[in-house]
């Protein structure tokens, strides 16, 4: 607690610091929807790491993404693992360029289509992965499940760190239809904000992701302290808006299953360290059962489907 600043340090979510055992879950549940495969397109391929833990399961993988930085470390890891079906480019999902019918397998994971470069623009996004898609072809998706996370947290405040050292500060609302709206600002260097942010422990996450401080604003900051950035919009999907939305597209035998709600579990018990050497037996046993049942529950949702 600062008094004068009238900030109070909130604790940080377990999937903020950690997110391997929503991972393992993950991939137990992508090895069993996709079988093996010809040419898989990774949408928003990220660091890489998921289409490399399935390089087994086909004879050609793309991964594409806008960010530079992530493509380079992408391409570390491929080069470490000695993976040499993989290939990664950047790429924008709004103009695919790559031939219509091309791939027998879509990926879409780790919320690619809730960037605010995308808001407004989903299903034109699913549109140009559907083109790329062969006929019969696998598209799966993965994303925040709103119901879950809406219901859990409805509104927060926090800073962020960003790659030049700056310091950001972002108020953010929702809307149980899926609206996020994150109005930003930057802290401004010298002030006893910057220097309060700058003596605080962020959480460490094991993967080496961004972390933030959440924070609980008692009384408002002063305007002089903060630089205004703007204001950006996201769109998040529960179960029944996701499935819509795929079905509109004219996608068949579609299935959502919400997932990783053992790991939130586990981690609100305290029992997170504990279990640690069964993190891959349970993450098997949570994917067993949402592919057996198509039903689970937690701050993730699984969506496989076919054109």
């Amino acid at each position: 607690m600062n008094d004068k600043l009238g900030l109070r340090v909130l604790p940080s979510s377990p999937s903020e610091v950690d997110f391997t055992w929503y991972e393992l879950v993950r991939h137990e549940l992508l090895t069993r929807v996709m079988g093996q495969a010809g040419r898989v397109l990774d949408v928003g391929c990220g660091n890489g790491r998921a289409l490399i833990a399935l390089s087994r399961l086909f004879g050609q993988g793309m991964g594409i993404d806008i960010s530079e930085d992530a493509l380079r470390e992408a391409e570390s890891a491929r080069l470490s693992e000695g993976i040499g079906n993989i290939e990664f480019t950047r790429v924008d999902v709004l103009g695919l360029p790559f031939a219509s019918e091309s791939f027998d397998v879509v990926l879409c994971l780790g919320d690619v289509l809730c960037y605010s470069e995308l808001y407004g623009r989903h299903a034109d996004a699913v549109e140009q992965m559907k083109r790329v898609l062969k006929p019969g072809g696998l598209i799966v998706h993965e994303s925040m499940n709103w119901e879950w996370e809406y219901r859990q947290c409805p509104s927060w405040t926090c800073f962020t760190r960003e790659t030049g050292g700056a310091f950001c500060f972002h108020r953010t609302s929702r809307l149980p239809s899926g609206r996020e709206t994150s109005r930003d600002h930057e802290v401004v260097p010298k002030t006893p904000l910057h220097d309060w942010v700058s003596r605080q422990d962020w959480p460490i996450s094991p993967q080496g992701f961004d972390t933030s401080i959440n924070v609980a604003e008692d009384t408002p900051l002063p305007r002089e302290w903060l630089r205004p950035l703007g204001v950006r919009c996201y769109r998040h999907h529960t179960a029944a808006s996701l499935r819509r939305l795929y079905a509109v597209a004219g996608f068949r035998n579609i299935s959502v299953v919400p997932y990783g709600g053992a790991c939130d579990m586990v981690e609100l018990a305290g029992l997170a360290e504990e279990l640690k050497p069964l993190q891959s037996r349970l993450a098997a046993a949570e994917a067993d059962i949402a592919c057996r049942l198509k039903s689970g529950s937690g701050p993730w949702l699984f969506l496989d489907a076919r054109k």
